[in-house]
């Protein structure tokens, strides 16, 4: 699929039918008239007298109506200082906020821990209401695409206020860092509201202008659609207005040479932005000096719907075709500088009142679009021209931009380029204009490819600052809500990961904000589940950041939003980052009262002496909470320590279950056993893990092995026929690198027709799944509280586990059983299982009453509401704690040689990362290479044997 030219098509429709209004006749003498809006007056173009001379400078070169812009500088004047920088009363205006945010979070934290009681006994009916009002939010899913889930529709999960703060009084509007430059031409105004909206209400990063270009535009309501926005928003929306149709080149040429902003990005009217979509592309430029430009990738949607995942790295098939869409951020330089800047151009049409109007010439930047190509394609020429002068950009890999498709009718009418008769000749043309890379009359490898940019990681490590202090201003509005700072490892399957997924819920339920960063590259399947809570979501990826931008860009976060608390769960770079976070938080006024808080599951002997529990007593000066999934596990950090660690700070959460998400379904268990050709009365066992050692799925097809042939020789004995309800099955869940072990170990063992090995199932399916099970077994060598043993116990299958980690404070001995592993050997411990799992099997009536009592107690003690409050009760007196003792900020973190203790900490840390990762990849490399090396060498050995065989005949 190609996106030749269709990424200009939607803005620019033909209107020949409709008559211009008295605006526009007025607009037709001249070349280009610049319209603001302004909360006082109206634009007013039928009088004269409205049309002031200005000359064209460096900044802005428009003619402007003279009655609204003398209204609008003497009226707003004062607005524009008070928006300004001002020095002399900055530090009045960090206690102001701090403040108010700190009423605000007193005030939320006083009414939840008053009222926690009170709410308890409504709970179940609350989460029955929300859990029916989150079925009507949605998010979109790049597996299962949901096309109707635009990034404006009422049904989109927002969760997060994103309105300007135009009070702040550190901010200068007259210097934006992002101009987005937008043509327009009879945009459809439902569209082209959709487009405003995702721009200047939902979209995460503030310090914008929006340069929007009417080029000849005929269409009453399409004009009165963008007058409506220039009340809205006076203060970063303004509109200039060609007096015909100049073209899309030249029009975007106008917008660059108005801009004010660092940094350019385009953008057609009907199209959507996805909500974080200019922060992140801002982001990436800031931190990426190799490149020029950068964009993400898109859904199609309107009369085609697709996912377009490429961008800039096949850069050579954009010899042949052009690759992206128009909705790219470009680096201001890239443009050069403004031509013409001392000269006033005229034409001889003066008005009644003796003005003389100014106009753009074609020629207006050093560096711009070809304002002659009007057909189309103009952009993939522009892309090409940046190629041929050494430029070029990175795609961020993650859906940023809705592209609205029209037909094909439609779009040939409009823009003739894309004809085929048309394409073949404007490609003919871009060889010739770019001969170098097309290596026309080459053969010189200088002429052979695009610029390949690459980031020099060499540079990373000294490029850490240390010393922020407020370098890049976002200014969101106060929050009337306490925000939260989630750093996480990723957004995957798995039992930490749907704890996270809990507890963000929880936290939107009980009226937090959040913002979510992950720490390590990863496929993140569960991102849409997380976008349903919050649209604030910054994941991991050296194409978005690398490594040493991170304590910039968290510190930003933490700004910018205003955290509340920073919660970290399970993530490595985000316990290295917390002195440099506290360092620059009792250093800044804004963020004096962020709470830092972690969340462990479970000991890792293994790894790193303990895993992130000992990280977390490593770090404890550092955090002022630190939570744990059990007293086992809270004991074991207290032992490490050496009791070092505060007892009234190290407090126990358990994970919990949503018991309305896990309930037994009759109908899912029947289909489930139909499926797989269970019968009724058949006694399933469930193993749902990842195939990994920890989880031991190898002793587990073992046990089960043996379990199989005890009953067998039992059955045999006592006739099996008659004995039938003592056969049973497995349904194994999971996937990991032992995968390929366990097939095996089931083909080679029989067990084929007890094991169903149903793979890496989806997260919607497993209810199913669990409601077609009665037992739930998991031998694993160490866990938390296992996530499985919730969700199956909510349900009322019977948990048969390893007495490891906090498990015995989930598992009491009359709804489940545990069997200690410590110095018990190999055989011994098989058979306790089976011994286990035999008995239950033959006693079905057991079973059922075990399952009744899991239900209850969870229902009793570990229910979902009861995390979400113990949490938020946790952070609330922390809070209140810090509050009451307004304690100094500890020397350690003011005293000079600590400073420099702190950089290099984290300089050592992004070395420590960069190298782990090459490790990887070597590894990774040297596998590959060998698995290839084993094949070559199977194949020689192959070759041999058929030689030998020529030579035997």
């Amino acid at each position: 699929m190609s996106l030749n030219n269709s990424n200009s098509g939607n803005n620019y429709e033909s209107e020949d039918d409709e008559e211009e209004d008295e605006e526009n006749l007025i607009f037709k003498d001249f070349q280009s008239t610049e319209r603001r809006g302004n909360n006082n007056k109206k634009i007013n173009s039928h009088n004269k007298d409205d049309i002031k001379i200005k000359k064209i400078n460096s900044q802005i070169s428009t003619v402007t109506n003279k009655n609204f812009i003398s209204k609008f500088t003497k009226n707003n004047d004062n607005k524009f200082k008070k928006y300004s920088i001002d020095k002399n009363n900055n530090n009045n205006n960090n206690y102001s906020n701090k403040m108010v945010n700190e009423n605000m979070l007193n005030e939320y934290c006083i009414n939840f821990l008053n009222n926690n009681n009170k709410n308890n006994n409504n709970n179940l009916k609350k989460e029955e209401d929300e859990e029916e009002e989150e079925e009507e939010k949605c998010s979109f899913d790049l597996n299962s695409p949901d096309y109707s889930c635009i990034p404006t529709s009422k049904n989109r999960a927002m969760n997060f206020d994103y309105s300007c703060d135009y009070g702040d009084s550190e901010v200068d509007w007259n210097n934006p860092i992002v101009s987005v430059i937008i043509p327009f031409l009879n945009t459809d105004p439902q569209q082209f509201n959709e487009c405003m909206e995702s721009i200047l209400v939902r979209q995460s990063f503030k310090m914008i202008e929006v340069i929007l270009i009417d080029d000849g535009s005929t269409n009453d309501k399409s004009i009165k659609s963008y007058k409506e926005w220039l009340k809205r928003e006076p203060i970063r929306f303004k509109v200039i207005v060609n007096p015909f149709n100049l073209g899309l080149p030249h029009s975007r040429n106008i917008g660059v040479y108005n801009s004010r902003g660092d940094y350019i990005f385009f953008f057609d009217s009907d199209d959507i932005l996805e909500p974080t979509a200019l922060e992140k592309m801002f982001w990436k430029l800031n931190t990426s000096p190799h490149i020029e430009f950068t964009k993400g990738y898109l859904v199609g949607f309107g009369h085609s719907q697709y996912i377009w995942l490429k961008g800039f790295e096949e850069s050579d098939k954009f010899l042949t075709e052009n690759q992206v869409t128009i909705s790219i951020m470009y680096k201001r330089s890239i443009f050069g500088n403004r031509l013409h800047t001392n000269q006033t151009f005229t034409n001889d049409n003066d008005d009644d009142d003796g003005a003389i109007i100014e106009y753009y010439p074609k020629e207006l930047l050093e560096f711009q679009y070809d304002s002659t190509i009007r057909d189309g394609m103009e952009d993939w020429d522009f892309h090409l021209k940046c190629a041929s002068n050494g430029y070029w950009g990175e795609t961020i890999p993650e859906i940023l931009e809705w592209y609205r498709r029209k037909d094909k009718k439609t779009m040939e009418k409009n823009w003739k380029n894309t004809l085929s008769s048309k394409r073949e000749k404007f490609l003919n043309d871009l060889k010739l204009k770019y001969s170098k890379l097309y290596n026309v009359g080459g053969g010189n490898d200088e002429y052979k490819s695009f610029p390949k940019p690459i980031r020099n990681e060499n540079e990373d490590s000294y490029k850490i600052q240390l010393n922020l202090s407020n370098k890049i201003k976002n200014p969101m509005a106060k929050k009337s809500s306490p925000r939260i700072l989630l750093i996480l490892p990723w957004l995957n399957t798995g039992g930490a990961d749907k704890f996270n997924l809990n507890l963000c819920k929880q936290l939107i339920e009980k009226g937090w904000e959040i913002t979510i960063v992950t720490t390590i590259e990863s496929d993140n399947k569960w991102l849409s589940r997380f976008q349903l809570y919050t649209p604030d979501i910054f994941l991991f990826n050296e194409k978005f950041l690398p490594y040493s931008s991170y304590p910039l860009f968290i510190n930003y976060l933490i700004q910018s939003r205003k955290i509340d608390v920073l919660f970290i769960s399970n993530s490595e770079l985000g316990y290295y980052l917390l002195p440099f976070i506290k360092k620059n938080n009792n250093k800044n006024n804004n963020i004096n009262n962020l709470i830092t808080v972690d969340y462990s599951h479970m000991e890792e002997e293994y790894w790193r002496n303990g895993g992130h529990p000992r990280q977390s007593i490593g770090m404890n000066r550092f955090l002022d909470l630190q939570l744990v999934s059990s007293n086992h596990l809270k004991n074991w950090m207290l032992t490490k320590s050496n009791q070092l660690i505060d007892p009234n700070k190290l407090m126990v959460s358990y994970i919990n279950v949503d018991m309305n998400e896990f309930k037994k379904s009759e109908s899912s268990r029947h289909e489930i056993r139909k499926l797989y050709d269970i019968r009724e009365k058949e006694i399933v066992i469930l193993y749902a893990a990842r195939l990994t050692n920890q989880k031991k799925p190898l002793e587990a097809c073992e046990i089960i092995k043996e379990l199989k042939e005890s009953l067998l020789n039992n059955n045999n004995n006592n006739n099996y026929n008659s004995n039938y309800n003592e056969s049973f099955k497995v349904l194994f869940v999971g996937d990991g690198y032992l995968k390929s072990k366990v097939e095996l170990y089931v083909k080679n063992n029989g067990l084929s027709d007890v094991i169903k090995l149903l793979g890496d199932v989806p997260t919607q399916d497993m209810k199913s799944i669990l409601s077609a099970c009665d037992i739930v077994f998991l031998p694993s060598q160490f866990e938390g509280v296992s996530m499985i043993f919730y969700e199956s116990m909510s349900i009322g299958l019977v948990p048969v586990g390893s007495n490891v980690g906090g498990q015995s404070e989930l598992v009491s001995p009359d709804c489940g059983f545990l069997v200690d592993i410590d110095g018990v050997d190999h055989v011994e411990l098989t058979n306790r299982f089976v011994q286990i799992l035999k008995q239950l099997i033959k006693n079905p009536k057991k079973i059922i009453s075990m399952a009744s009592k899991c239900r209850k107690r969870i229902k009793s003690k570990f229910e979902i509401h009861k995390m979400g409050e113990n949490i938020v009760s946790n952070f609330c007196n922390t809070i209140k704690n810090k509050s009451n003792h307004q304690q100094k900020p500890q020397q350690f973190i003011d005293d000079h040689q600590n400073y420099f203790f702190s950089q290099e900490f984290l300089i050592q840390t992004i070395e420590y990362l960069k190298l782990s990762k090459q490790f990887e990849k070597n590894k990774n490399d040297f596998n590959q290479l060998y698995s290839i090396k084993s094949e070559l060498d199977n194949l020689k050995r192959e070759i041999k044997k058929i030689e030998l065989k020529q030579i035997q005949k």
